[in-house]
């Protein structure tokens, strides 16, 4: 499974629902958020995610296109989440990686190296 780095402190990244638009992540309390840095868009256009052992409870997130770093990443940012461990989903449903988010905290999981 795929390790993840946990940011300090809110931030506001760029585009969450369509291109170009730029989410704001309510954070805090018992509610954190969760990025997502894939190789390559997904089939969908979609990134699912549900809580861990319980695939019946799935969530899904737009992927997009975002420049970060000089280079163009697809992301994903599920803005809102609450705390615990979630399973990130493959287009099959499959577990690809788990996270571990904290409330207050943007977790951040990165599967461009896989």
């Amino acid at each position: 499974m795929s390790q993840m780095r946990l940011a300090p402190q809110a931030v506001v990244a760029s585009g969450a629902h369509a291109p170009g638009a730029t989410p704001v992540l309510d954070i805090g309390d018992d509610i954190g958020a969760l990025v997502v840095y894939l190789p390559e868009d997904t089939a969908s256009g979609e990134l699912e995610a549900c809580p861990e052992g319980r695939p019946a409870d799935h969530f899904h997130t737009g992927v997009h296109p975002r420049p970060i770093g000089g280079e163009t990443v697809f992301t994903a940012v599920f803005p809102e989440v609450v705390r615990g461990s979630y399973q990130v989903l493959d287009h099959e449903g499959i577990p690809m990686a788990v996270v571990h988010v904290i409330g207050g905290h943007v977790a951040e999981l990165d599967l461009r190296r896989r």
